[in-house]
């Protein structure tokens, strides 16, 4: 089996299965269209292709080139062109050490270099005569390569927007997320227009975390926070147990024992988040409201609540809800969920709230919980009802009113916001909602 690429195992049933991957996802990319591969689009390119993306350093084994076959030095000339090009330097940026974009980018590459091959062989046959087209192949292949590139360039960086995204979910857990079971869902996500434009939007409300806020308390079953003194043994630190008997009973009547500090974070009950996808919405106000959704998901997350986002218009639509605990295909369902609604429709507020309230009844939390309502809607609402429903079930209501005014909904509200400018400012005042 020929080793492309030094210091691969391609042996190995791990790496193996990477260039499967590769290739599934390649299938994907062209489902329903035939893709007729040539004979050295393999598992073993496929293989090359994933690691010289993936690794900070690749080098290409020459040897393979003395006792290859014609096949082999196809594929080691066309990783040459492909690792000698400058273009891979901005796919390589976005996929080094990183597995969910490097596999993409290679399907994408490998993808993009087959029909831009094909369509060159096809030109060249009705062209000049075999000299010719021979004389120009390598060219040819270069040029081929340089296409592939740019096509897994623009792949790679929004596969690595994904994964970021998801990692931020994780930050300050104590846990890594992993993407790698929900790479074809990247992959489909990373060919989303609409994605794109929603991270571009959340990138510039990023540095919100000033505004998570964690509230503990003390806990003798909690974690682990520091050390204090007192008397409760069952935290004592362990070096006080090798105290003189005398000694430990006179701190212990002091109160002075040194004692592990341990903290619980403060239960809360669901974060939810209600978004109008009216009409009205449509352009740069549902674009905004979606980052600032994803946004306030991160911030569940950070403080150990349950997410709920729903979709409203003149009638509720089916909400997306995330646990306490996130895994990364989590995070795809929430981007895959917001991503594809669109704005049409008419506007029901009302109702959204009321089954919004009847969402947190049902969860059996009897923390209070908070309800973010983003809304351009001035339709009048039923006051008295929206009222009996947030007390049932223990909801505050925090409302975000774009371009308008709503005096029924600010008679509700525990926090009423009015956004004008749909600003990175006014962002961060909507994900740092007081909700203690």
């Amino acid at each position: 089996m020929a080793q492309l690429i030094k210091d691969v195992n391609y042996d190995d049933s791990a790496v193996r299965y990477r260039g499967e991957r590769v290739l599934s996802l390649l299938r994907k990319l062209n489902a329903g269209d035939e893709l007729k591969l040539p004979s050295y689009i393999d598992t073993n390119f496929a293989i090359s292709v994933y690691y010289a993306m993936f690794l900070p350093y690749p080098v290409l084994n020459e040897a393979v080139l003395a006792h290859g076959d014609d096949k082999v030095r196809k594929q080691y000339h066309l990783l040459s062109f492909m690792l000698s090009s400058r273009k891979v330097h901005e796919v390589r940026k976005n996929t080094i050490a990183d597995t969910a974009s490097s596999m993409v980018a290679a399907a994408v590459f490998i993808d993009a270099l087959v029909k831009e091959l094909q369509k060159r062989s096809r030109q060249a046959s009705g062209g000049k005569g075999g000299d010719e087209r021979e004389r120009r192949s390598q060219e040819s292949l270069e040029q081929a390569v340089e296409k592939a590139l740019e096509a897994a360039s623009e792949y790679a960086k929004q596969a690595k927007e994904i994964t970021n995204l998801a990692m931020r979910f994780a930050a300050g857990t104590g846990s890594m997320l992993s993407l790698d079971d929900s790479i074809a869902e990247v992959m489909e996500l990373a060919r989303n227009t609409d994605v794109r434009v929603i991270l571009e939007a959340l990138k510039s409300i990023q540095d919100f975390e000033g505004y998570v806020k964690r509230k503990l308390v003390r806990s003798p079953r909690g974690e682990l926070d520091g050390y204090e003194t007192g008397s409760d043994v069952e935290r004592v630190v362990v070096s006080e147990l090798a105290l003189p008997r005398d000694f430990f009973l006179v701190k212990f009547v002091e109160s002075s024992l040194l004692l592990y500090r341990k903290v619980l974070h403060e239960s809360k009950g669901p974060f939810y988040v209600l978004l109008d996808k009216s009409g009205s919405m449509m352009g740069l106000k549902i674009i905004w409201a979606k980052a600032v959704a994803l946004a306030l998901a991160q911030r569940a997350v950070r403080e150990h609540r349950e997410f709920y986002v729903r979709f409203f218009d003149s009638i509720p639509y089916p909400p997306l809800k995330l646990g306490r605990r996130v895994r990364g295909k989590d995070v795809i369902k929430l981007l895959e969920y917001v991503a594809r609604v669109r704005a049409n429709g008419g506007t029901d507020i009302t109702r959204a709230i009321i089954t919004a309230a009847e969402d947190i009844i049902v969860s059996g939390n009897k923390n209070v919980s908070d309800i973010v309502l983003i809304t351009d809607g001035e339709d009048r609402i039923t006051v008295e009802a929206v009222r009996r429903s947030l007390a049932r079930a223990r909801a505050r209501l925090h409302t975000v009113m774009i371009h308008g005014n709503n005096p029924d909904l600010r008679m509700v509200s525990e926090t009423y916001m009015t956004v004008t400018k749909l600003s990175k400012e006014e962002a961060l005042q909507v994900i740092a909602v007081k909700s203690d």
